[in-house]
This record gives structure tokens, sequence and C-alpha cells, in this order.
């Protein structure tokens, strides 16, 4: 297996491994939660017992350049797996849009990135489409993979160190004045 699908299928292993941490520490009757957990419970997020260290990856942005996990150090992360063609993805772009809107000037980002899609139809569809949170093109679908997007959207919530601390499967609504504060209080803190 070459390095770089080893090095994937750690990413996506650790992404499996908080999802089911998660699962048994709630099965065991564990209380002692992070203080994000409620409100991002609230948004259909599992939250991980603890912060699930990811390795350093890279993705191409829309406008070609190549951006790491390690450049968006010091901000609370969106990472949000989607597809043109997919509806609960569509469906939820209108609410990130509003989200980054109002979170861009804290320590919150998004990072958008469709799933197997080449980079010209994610181009004209976001031109269509008019959004502006940063997005970002897998067109091979390896890194959707190695995070487990096998389902779009698949959204993770990484801390400011660049660990997962809240995963998610399907669409969310995220411009409720709940999200806007709970991204507000972890970009602040």
């Amino acid at each position: 297996m070459p390095n770089k699908y080893r090095r994937y299928s750690r990413i996506f292993l650790i992404a499996v491994c908080g999802f089911f941490s998660m699962a048994l520490f709630a099965q065991s009757g564990g209380s002692a939660k992070p203080w994000y957990a409620s409100g991002l419970e609230k948004l259909g997020f599992t939250v991980f017992p603890t912060p699930q260290a990811l390795d350093e990856f890279s993705v191409q942005a829309l406008g070609g350049a190549s951006v790491s996990l390690s450049a968006q150090k010091g901000q609370i992360v969106l990472l949000n797996f989607w597809a043109t063609w997919c509806p609960p993805c569509r469906a939820e772009m209108p609410a990130i849009e509003k989200l980054w809107k109002k979170t861009k000037d804290k320590a919150f980002t998004v990072m958008g990135v469709s799933v197997g899609e080449e980079p010209g139809i994610v181009k004209d569809f976001i031109a269509r489409q008019g959004y502006s949170y940063p997005i970002f093109v897998d067109p091979t679908g390896e890194l959707g993979t190695a995070f487990g997007a096998r389902s779009i959207p698949t959204t993770y919530i990484l801390d400011k160190s660049g660990a997962a601390i809240a995963g998610k499967v399907g669409g969310a609504t995220y411009d409720s004045a709940e999200a806007n504060a709970i991204f507000a209080e972890l970009a602040s803190r």
C-alpha cells in the first residue's frame, strides 16, 4: 500500500474510532463531556470524547493553490465534504454561506471540499450560486474517502490545533442562532 494511502487510512481510522469511542462512552454512562458538547450535539454532531489528532493533509483550493491542514491552525474549521449533484449538500450550502459571513472575522473558517468532481464543474457551480466561503476540490475522492465521506455531506469540526472534535453525516442547518453562538464561542476560546 503506498505511503500516501496509509496516511489517509490512518485519518479514516481515527475518525471511525472517534465515532465508536463516543458511542461506547455514552453507553458506559460517562458524563465528562467537553464544554462544547451540548451545543454541537443540538446541531446533530457526534462529539468525540477527546480531540482526534489528524495527520497533515493538503487539498487544492478552487483557485488552484494547495492548502494544508497546518495552514488552518489557530482557527476552528468546519470541514465539509460535498458534491454539486448532492441535494442535501446543496440544501445546506446557503446556511454555510450565512455562517461564513457572520464568523469570517473570527478565528473560524470553512473548508468546503467537493469530492470526486472535476474543478471546472465545481467552479461553474460556485459561480452560478455565488458562494464566497473557501471551496476546495478532491477530484479523486482520496481525501473524502480518508475521512469516511462515503455518504455526503459529511462534516467535521476541527479545533484550533487541527484535531477533530466532532463529526456529522448528513445535512445540517448552520444559520440558526444556536449554530452562530456555538461557532462564535468555539472561535473565541
